[in-house]
């Protein structure tokens, strides 16, 4: 297995999982599919994250490779496709894919095979009835990145800069505009999100206005680490708050000393659950939305499906952000809906 070395570590639901569940005897019979996206196990982003909740089902749930299959694709639509239908015909029941780059396909092959189920994990827009959506709760991610930036500013101004290709971007900048407010209520906020394929220029005319710290959602490539480097600077010093496992360039060395924090999906939980009901011959049938209907599982604080992990200076503020999960945990607070 490849070696994993994450700046920040994601592991501790693994160890939640592992202390919480203990193994079991010889599973039943079952056949599952992990779709792994480009670059398969190594990449240090998504992949890696779902590997873990693949191995650790396999010592858990005493699975074999005969019982999981695992295959990466070229990235095409066209291998993804045909990836999945080899799959299908081959008879295994369950096919899990990693990432949105699988929408199209799951949508497509899900249809054509009506009695296996499918999953996709971090994405939320198939609403066939035998695929289940395994989605993380970017609003109270984004809350979190609100009070972190607000408590960590000392200019009062701080920046969301939002992924355009994400129709979740304005709400998850609504929510972290909300979190910020909840520490200073006069904090400015500037909100912006791009069109263009760079963050180059947002990220400057933000920083020129005085924001010293910023919040964003960019994965289309690493210029959203690059500029914020090349902004920061003693005495007019820009901090970086993240995602992860989406940006992986977080994990390179270059980002320490403007890292601050990131938003943290556990793909690896929902990598074990979807293994875990797939053996048990059940699957996570909650209702996500309607109109048009989604089926599967929203991962939020409540089960550390997604948290705030602190790095450089954002340790100072561990024990806010703990209140904070808490609250939010416990329903004290709401999140506006968008």
């Amino acid at each position: 297995m490849a070696s994993r070395r994450w700046l920040i570590p994601i592991t501790a639901s693994i160890a939640l999982l592992s202390a919480s569940v203990s193994p079991v005897q010889a599973a039943p019979s079952v056949k599952i599919a992990i779709a792994y996206d480009v670059g398969g196990r190594g990449d240090r982003s998504e992949n890696d994250a779902v590997a873990m909740g693949v191995d650790l089902a396999k010592k858990n749930l005493k699975l074999t490779a005969l019982d999981i299959r695992e295959m990466v694709t070229d990235g095409s639509e066209k291998d993804r496709s045909r990836r999945l239908r080899f799959l299908a015909n081959a008879g295994y029941s369950t096919i899990i894919a990693v990432g949105s780059g699988y929408e199209k396909a799951v949508s497509t092959v899900s249809l054509e095979f009506p009695d296996l189920n499918f999953a996709i994990i971090d994405n939320g827009n198939i609403s066939n009835l035998n695929v289940e959506s395994l989605i993380f709760d970017t609003q109270q991610g984004a809350y979190l990145a609100g009070v972190l930036a607000a408590i960590a500013s000392k200019s009062n101004k701080i920046g969301f800069l939002g992924d355009v290709t994400f129709v979740t971007s304005p709400a998850q900048a609504a929510a972290f505009t909300q979190g910020a407010k909840s520490i200073k209520p006069k904090i400015s906020v500037v909100v912006n999100i791009p069109v263009t394929n760079s963050p180059a220029i947002g990220i400057a005319t933000m920083h020129s206005a005085g924001v010293d710290v910023l919040y964003s959602n960019w994965i289309t490539n690493s210029s959203l680490l690059d500029s914020v480097i090349a902004l920061n600077t003693k005495k007019e010093p820009l901090k970086l708050i993240g995602v992860l496992p989406d940006q992986y360039w977080l994990q390179s060395s270059r980002s320490k000393g403007i890292l601050i924090g990131a938003f943290t999906k556990h793909l690896e939980s929902a990598a074990y659950d979807a293994i875990w009901y797939a053996t048990k011959g059940q699957t996570l049938g909650d209702v996500l939305s309607t109109n048009p209907n989604i089926y599967g599982k929203l991962y939020s604080v409540n089960e550390a499906g997604i948290g705030m992990a602190l790095t450089g200076d954002g340790q100072a503020y561990s024990a806010l952000i703990k209140s904070v999960s808490s609250l939010l945990k416990a329903g004290k607070v709401k999140i506006a809906s968008f």
